[in-house]
C-alpha cells in the first residue's frame, strides 16, 4: 500500500527521537530499510498524457479507476516508484510515469490545403496570431481541432490556423476558356492510368485552371480533373471527320491549302503518326496544333519508315513477333536459312516486313551467311588452295599452310566447306585429316609398362605398351612425347621413355640367399629349373609374383621362393668359446641336446655362458659360471648382455603383429646400432615385451623390435568360433605362437615344441587323448582318420601333413586354420603359414581329421 502523510509525520518524529541516542551500526547481513521516493502535497509541475492513460487508486492497484485521453494536462505531486501522483477530482491518484511528458503529443487526423494566405497562431485563440503565414495551397497535416481553430505541426512545434482557411483539395485560379478539339476523356489525375470520370464531345467549352505536365486542369462536377492539353484549342473545330492515321515517311511541310503555296504552318517529323481528315487532290488533310493543313499524300504511308540495313539469313527456326518483345504475339515462324531484309533494330530484335506490316525477329537468330552444321575439325596436311567455289576453276583466295586447323561445315563434291574472312570457301577434302602432320624425330623405348594417351590430358588411353617396347617419336608437347598409333598420333609421358632399351624389369631391392642350392624357376611356380643359387649370395630383385621373387641369372629372369631370401646377410655361426648371455627368465637348461624330458634346471636372465659346441641350429652346449655344463636353446641366448632394467611383460599371442615399414631391429633395447632389418608387411611373433620393445626371433636369435614399428590387429583365423574339439585344438596351439622350435619337446615347460610334439600337446588339450608318436605314425596310424591327398580339400581343424622336408616320408605336421593357412612348429618358431607357399606346396602330403 502507498505510504500516507500520517506515516511521514510519525517517521519524522521517530527520527528526531532517535537522533538523541548513539546510532548503532546495522548488524552484518541486515537489510537497510527501504526509502520511499519524494512525495509531497505541493504540486511539482504540469505534464501531458502521451496516449490513453489508465489511472490507479494506489501504486499496487491492478484495476484502473478510469482512463485519461491522450494529451490530457495533469498536475503532478512527486513520484513513487514507477508511478507519478496526480490530483484528480480533488483526490490524489496515480499514473505510470513513462506515460507522461512535458509536452502533449497529438495523433495525425488528416491532410488539408490552405485555400489562401493563412496566418499562424500559437494557441487556439485569435489574440495569439503571429507574423508568419502559409502560402495558398500549402499541404499541412492536421492534429485535431479546438473551437474555430485546427492544430497543425510546424517542425516540432504545434501551432493553429483557422479551420475556415483549410480545404480538402488545393485551390487554383482560372486561366481561361478552351474548346475540346476531339472527343476526349476526363481523368481524376494528370495521367491516363485512372478510370475516366467523363467523356467530352468535340467543341465542348471548358474553364481551365493551369496545366500539369501534358494535361490541363479543369473542373468537372465540382472537383478538379484533367484533360490532355493536346485535345484542347483556343477556337472551336471546323468539323472534319477522322478518316484514318498515317506515318510521315520523311520530314515534310504542312501547307495551309492543298498546294505547295503559302507559308507552311509547320512540318511533320519523319515517322510522325498523325490523324488524317480526308484528301484533296495530291494532298491529305491533317491537323497541326489547332489548324487544319495539307501534306503531300506521297509523303505519307501506312507504316513508319525504316531504311533497309541488311540482308540476313535465319540461323535456326525463329518466331516472327508482332512487336519487339518476347511476350508479343507470334505471327509465324521463319525457317533456317530464310533470307530476310532487315530495317534496323529495336532492342534485341531486328525489324522486318511481314505480310505488309513491320514485324520482329531476334537479332541473335540472324547472320550474313547461311547455316551449315559443323561436321569436323581437320588439319591441313600440305599447303592447299582456298577456292571461292567448290571447283578447280574457281578463283583462289589464299593458300592454307600445313597443320592449319580448319572447322569444316559439310562437303560439296570433292571439297570441304570452311569459313574464310567471314564467307564460306572451299578446300579439297583429300588435303585434310584429323591429326597434325609431324616429322619423325627418333626412336625411344618404354621405361616401364605404361600407356599411350589420346592427348596431353592423359585421360583417354589409346593403348598400353610394355616395358622395353620400341616406339617411334614425333616431337614433344609440354611434358609429353608425341608417338603414332597406326595413323593416329598419341602422347606418352616423356619421363616414361628412355633412349637405351631398358631391362625388362626395374630393380626393387637387394636380398640374400638363406639356403644352399636355391632353385631358380622360369615361372612363378615349382615347375622347371634354370639354375641354382648359393647361400649368402647377394641378389638384385625385380619385384614379386605371389609367393615368388623375380631374380636374374645372367641375362635370364627367373623366380625363387621368397621365404628363402632375406634382407640380412646370414650371420656366421658363433665359434666355440663365444660368451653368451641368457635373455629370458625361466630359460630351460637340458642335460642333452634334445627336449624329450623336462629341463634339468632353469636359468635366470643375464646368466653368463661359455659356448662349447653348436648342435645343429637350435642347441648349444654351454658351461655355466659354476663350471657345470648343459644344453640351451639358441632363441633364449645372445652374444650381447640383456638390459636388466626391464622386466618381461606378457603379450597377447592371439593378435597379429605386422611391421609398418622396413625397419631395424637391435641386439638389446640399449643397442645404438641396427642388428638387421625386417621387411615392411612381415608378420612377427613377439615372445614378450621389454620396455618399448618386442622380443622376437630373427632366425635362431632373440632380437629387439621397437613397439612403435608394429601394427597390432585381431587375427580372425585363430579367433575361437565355438566350443567344439576342433576349436579347442586350434586355441591350444595358437596361445604358444612365437615360442621357439624345440627338438623333441611336447610341452611349453621345455621352452617350445617340435611339430609332432605340438600336435600331441594340442590334441590332449582338446580332449583327444593318446600317446605321442612321430609324423609318420600320425599319418599311417589310426589316431587321425579320413585321409585326403587333394590340396584343396582341407578345412579348419584338419591335421595337415608334409613329406621329405628333412627326411624321407611323412616328416612335418600342422593344424589347418581354414582351407589355406595352418599353424605349426616349423622353421625356428611356432608360426602360421600358407600351404601354397613354395616351401610347403612342394612337400604337401595330405590331410586327416580328428
Amino acid at each position: 500500500m502507498p505510504l500516507s502523510k500520517k506515516w511521514f509525520t510519525s517517521l519524522a518524529a521517530s527520527v528526531m527521537l532517535f537522533s538523541s541516542f548513539p546510532v548503532q551500526g546495522l548488524a552484518e547481513g541486515d537489510a537497510a530499510p527501504a526509502v520511499a521516493e519524494q512525495q509531497t502535497d505541493v504540486a511539482t509541475g504540469k505534464q501531458f498524457t502521451q496516449a490513453e492513460t489508465p489511472v490507479f487508486e494506489t501504486t499496487d492497484s491492478t484495476d484502473a479507476l478510469q482512463t485519461l485521453p491522450a494529451a490530457t494536462e495533469v498536475e503532478t505531486f512527486g513520484t513513487e516508484g514507477l508511478f507519478t501522483r496526480i490530483l484528480l477530482d480533488g483526490v490524489h491518484r496515480f499514473v505510470k510515469t513513462d506515460q507522461l511528458a512535458a509536452a502533449p503529443t497529438y495523433s495525425k487526423i488528416d491532410s488539408r490545403y490552405t485555400n489562401k494566405s493563412t496566418p499562424l497562431y500559437t494557441t487556439a485563440a485569435s489574440e495569439t496570431v503571429t507574423t508568419d503565414a502559409l502560402p495558398p495551397n500549402t499541404a499541412v497535416d492536421t492534429y485535431g481541432q479546438e473551437g474555430l481553430f485546427t492544430r497543425i505541426k510546424q517542425g516540432t512545434v504545434y501551432q493553429f490556423v483557422l479551420t475556415t482557411d483549410l480545404s480538402a483539395t488545393p485551390v487554383y485560379a482560372t486561366t481561361g476558356e478552351r474548346f475540346v478539339q476531339q472527343k476526349t476523356a476526363v481523368y481524376p489525375t494528370a495521367d491516363t492510368n485512372g478510370t475516366a470520370l467523363a467523356e467530352y464531345a468535340v467543341n465542348q467549352s471548358v474553364e481551365t485552371f493551369g496545366t500539369s505536365g501534358t494535361f490541363t486542369r479543369i473542373k468537372s462536377n465540382g472537383r478538379y480533373a484533367f484533360i490532355l492539353t493536346a485535345h484542347l484549342g483556343t477556337t472551336k473545330v471546323t468539323s472534319h471527320s477522322v478518316t484514318g492515321k498515317k506515318y510521315s515517311q520523311r520530314l515534310t511541310p504542312v501547307y495551309p491549302t492543298a498546294s505547295a503555296t503559302g507559308k507552311p504552318l509547320g512540318t511533320l517529323a519523319q515517322n510522325q503518326h498523325i490523324d488524317i481528315y480526308g484528301v484533296s487532290g495530291d494532298y491529305t488533310r491533317v491537323r497541326l496544333k489547332d489548324t487544319y493543313g495539307f501534306v503531300l499524300t506521297a509523303h505519307l504511308g501506312d507504316l513508319a519508315f525504316f531504311e533497309q540495313t541488311a540482308r540476313l539469313y535465319v540461323q535456326s527456326p525463329t518466331p516472327v513477333r508482332q512487336a519487339a518483345s518476347s511476350t508479343s504475339p507470334v505471327l509465324a515462324q521463319h525457317q533456317t536459312n530464310t533470307l530476310l531484309t532487315v530495317y534496323g533494330t529495336s532492342g534485341a530484335y531486328s525489324r522486318i516486313l511481314f505480310r505488309g506490316q513491320h514485324a520482329f525477329v531476334l537479332t541473335s537468330a540472324l547472320a550474313p551467311l547461311k547455316v551449315y552444321a559443323k561436321t569436323d575439325r581437320l588439319y591441313v596436311q600440305a599447303s592447299t588452295p582456298i577456292r571461292q567455289a567448290a571447283n578447280s576453276s574457281s578463283p583462289i583466295l589464299k593458300n592454307h599452310q600445313t597443320n592449319t586447323l580448319l572447322t569444316v561445315y559439310g562437303t560439296s563434291g570433292a571439297y570441304s566447306r570452311i569459313l574464310f574472312r567471314g564467307q564460306y570457301a572451299f578446300v579439297l577434302t583429300s588435303a585434310l585429316a584429323k591429326t597434325k602432320v609431324f616429322a619423325k624425330t627418333g626412336l625411344r623405348y618404354a621405361a616401364k609398362n605404361t600407356s599411350i594417351f589420346k592427348d596431353t590430358t592423359a585421360k583417354t588411353v589409346l593403348r598400353s605398351i610394355k616395358r622395353a617396347e620400341p616406339i617411334e617419336i614425333y616431337g614433344t608437347s609440354g611434358s609429353f612425347t608425341r608417338v603414332k598409333v597406326g595413323s593416329v598420333y598419341g602422347y606418352m609421358k616423356t619421363t616414361d621413355l628412355v633412349t637405351k632399351k631398358p631391362d625388362l624389369y626395374d630393380v626393387t631391392g637387394t636380398r640374400y640367399v638363406l639356403e644352399d642350392k636355391l632353385v631358380v624357376h622360369p615361372k612363378a611356380s615349382l615347375t622347371g629349373k634354370i639354375g641354382t643359387l648359393k647361400k649368402n649370395t647377394a641378389l638384385s630383385i625385380y619385384g614379386k609374383s605371389g609367393y615368388y621373387t623375380r631374380v636374374k641369372i645372367g641375362t635370364t629372369f627367373g623366380f625363387v621362393d621368397s621365404s628363402k631370401l632375406g634382407l640380412n646377410k646370414p650371420a656366421a655361426r658363433p665359434k666355440v668359446g663365444t660368451v653368451f648371455y641368457v635373455h629370458f627368465d625361466q630359460t630351460p637348461l637340458f642335460s642333452a641336446d634334445v627336449a624329450y624330458s623336462r629341463p634339468a634346471a632353469y636359468l635366470t636372465k643375464g646368466t653368463k655362458l661359455i659356448g662349447l659346441k653348436a648342435i645343429d641350429d637350435d642347441f648349444w652346449q654351454v658351461r655355466l659360471p659354476n663350471g657345470t655344463t648343459g644344453y640351451v636353446i639358441n632363441p633364449y641366448i645372445g652374444t650381447t648382455k640383456p638390459d636388466m632394467r626391464y622386466t618381461q611383460q606378457a603379450v597377447n599371442r592371439l593378435k597379429t603383429y605386422t611391421v609398418k615399414a622396413t625397419t631395424s631391429y637391435f641386439a638389446t633395447p640399449a643397442s645404438p646400432k641396427s642388428a638387421g632389418l625386417i621387411e615392411q608387411g612381415k608378420r612377427v611373433y613377439p615372445r614378450y615385451r621389454v620396455g618399448n620393445f618386442y622380443v622376437i626371433q630373427s632366425g635362431w636369435s632373440p632380437v629387439y623390435l621397437p613397439v612403435s614399428a608394429v601394427t597390432v590387429t585381431s587375427d580372425t583365423r585363430i579367433a575361437q568360433k565355438n566350443t567344439s574339439r576342433g576349436e579347442k585344438l586350434i586355441q591350444a596351439a595358437a596361445k604358444h605362437l612365437g615360442t621357439p622350435y624345440t627338438w623333441g619337446s611336447q610341452t611349453s615347460a621345455n621352452g617350445g615344441f617340435d611339430c609332432s610334439g605340438l600336435i600331441h600337446y594340442a590334441t590332449n588339450q582338446a580332449g583327444k587323448y593318446g600317446g605321442r608318436t612321430n609324423v609318420s605314425g600320425y599319418w599311417y596310424g589310426a589316431f587321425f582318420t579320413n585321409r585326403r591327398t587333394t590340396i584343396s580339400s582341407g578345412k579348419r581343424s584338419d591335421i595337415v601333413f608334409f613329406e621329405n622336408t628333412y627326411t624321407d616320408g611323412p616328416s612335418h605336421i600342422g593344424i589347418m586354420l581354414d582351407n589355406e593357412y595352418f599353424i605349426h612348429a616349423g622353421g625356428s618358431q611356432l608360426q602360421i603359414n600358407s600351404i601354397y607357399e613354395p616351401r610347403w606346396r612342394e612337400h604337401f602330403l595330405g590331410f586327416k581329421s580328428m
